[in-house]
């Protein structure tokens, strides 16, 4: 379908837009906020990197050109090493992208100043894997985005769940505070 750009610039719609300041610009704002969206959408800051080092379930060091980055996975939050659970949830990351290239989604940064980030290694989201196989909480103080995946992994006694009572982290961290 061709547009024929004269009757289009010459539409009444048109000349109400550019007659009227304020319709100018609220038009203006849409289109750029459309234009932002699509960009951001389509093309999410990402990065291909390599893990150098799984601190723990949540958090690697990977390596970006030669400078070594702390990634925190974003919307989980895995059991600390020297709690219950802390050290199969670090091997169990490790297992799926210790010394791999991954890709790294930006999403934020957090209060210590780590990259919060989706991770993906071979088109998985390893995040979901996490909290899907009872590796990770679905950190719902930041993000809803995992819920789901831990209720099921809830339900079938999977990785921490398979403790009665499992002691989330945050809890974890603020009882042993050195």
């Amino acid at each position: 379908m061709r547009i024929n750009h004269k009757k289009l610039l010459n539409s009444k719609i048109i000349n109400q837009i550019l007659n009227h300041p304020k319709n100018f610009f609220i038009v203006l704002i849409l289109i750029l906020v459309t234009l932002f969206t699509k960009e951001y959408i389509v093309n999410p800051q990402s990065l291909e990197v390599k893990v150098v080092k799984v601190i723990d379930g949540d958090t690697i060091n990977v390596l970006e050109g030669n400078k070594i980055v702390k990634i925190r996975l974003f919307g989980i939050d895995a059991p600390e090493s020297k709690q219950e659970f802390g050290i199969e949830s670090k091997n169990f990351l490790a297992s799926m992208i210790g010394d791999k290239k991954i890709r790294i989604i930006y999403k934020d940064k957090d209060k210590y100043g780590r990259i919060l980030a989706l991770i993906k290694f071979e088109d998985k989201d390893i995040n979901k894997i996490m909290v899907d196989t009872g590796h990770a909480w679905a950190y719902s103080y930041y993000s809803d985005m995992y819920l789901r995946e831990q209720k099921l992994a809830q339900e079938k006694k999977l990785g921490l769940w398979k403790n009665k009572n499992p002691l989330e982290p945050y809890k974890w961290r603020k009882q042993n505070r050195f």
